[in-house]
């Protein structure tokens, strides 16, 4: 047991430059208290630079090193560079959340989101992201065959469908691969699953099964994946 590091952390990186999406997470560990993360950040990013840092999630346990090499291990084949790895999906926490808690490891709650650097990082990437989603939304609406009711999170676009019933959540990556999570589609999965790849598009299971979810999707994809359903899915 190593007692001066008690901490698992998941890291990553924001592009307030407002250009590109960094796929990477970092998987470390430091010792113990709140502010040891704070330090961390500041350590990993540098102030000057459009790219920084942020702890997206963090657990207390008292075999903080055994779990991170563990982790490294099972995610070997994502590992880019170091404690850095491959997130193309964007599912890294919702995958090790599960297994930490198995672990019997403690989420901590990060209170450094409301230090100023923390707060300057957000407030810069949510003004990126709204003014991306704005436009994306107005792209999908101009390749709709018929105008649907939408509405704008900070992760992207949501379209509600009128005659599918569907609603048609757009997480947004400015690489133009996007996620398209489909609300309300729990019951009928099944169904959805088999026309959707009918019309050559792989639906699968979000991690908490509550919806459909398609991967890679480009703007005229996510278009077509709706006005598909609008037109002819039939439960």
């Amino acid at each position: 047991m190593n007692s001066q590091h008690t901490i698992v952390y998941v890291m990553r990186h924001i592009d307030i430059g407002e250009n590109v999406d960094i796929p990477y997470k970092k998987i470390g560990i430091t010792g113990s208290g709140d502010a040891t993360l704070t330090n961390r950040l500041r350590q990993i990013s540098n102030t000057k630079s459009p790219i920084q840092a942020q702890c997206i999630i963090a657990w207390e346990h008292s075999d903080a090193r055994v779990i991170e090499n563990a982790l490294h291990q099972v995610l070997e084949d994502s590992r880019v560079l170091g404690e850095w790895f491959l997130d193309k999906n964007d599912t890294l926490v919702e995958r090790l959340s599960p297994i930490m808690a198995l672990l019997g490891a403690k989420k901590l709650t990060i209170n450094d989101e409301n230090d100023s650097y923390t707060k300057s990082i957000l407030n810069q990437e949510n003004k990126s992201n709204v003014s991306f989603n704005q436009k994306l939304l107005g792209e999908i609406s101009e390749l709709l065959e018929k105008p649907l009711r939408s509405s704008l999170r900070l992760a992207g676009p949501t379209v509600f469908g009128d005659k599918s019933k569907l609603t048609f959540y757009i997480d947004s990556r400015k690489s133009g691969n996007h996620k398209l999570y489909i609300g309300r589609s729990k019951k009928v999965f099944e169904q959805l699953k088999v026309f959707l790849e009918e019309k050559g598009f792989d639906c699968e299971h979000s991690t908490n099964e509550e919806e459909a979810v398609i991967y890679g999707l480009s703007t005229l994809q996510i278009s077509e994946v709706i006005n598909h359903a609008e037109s002819e899915f039939k439960v």
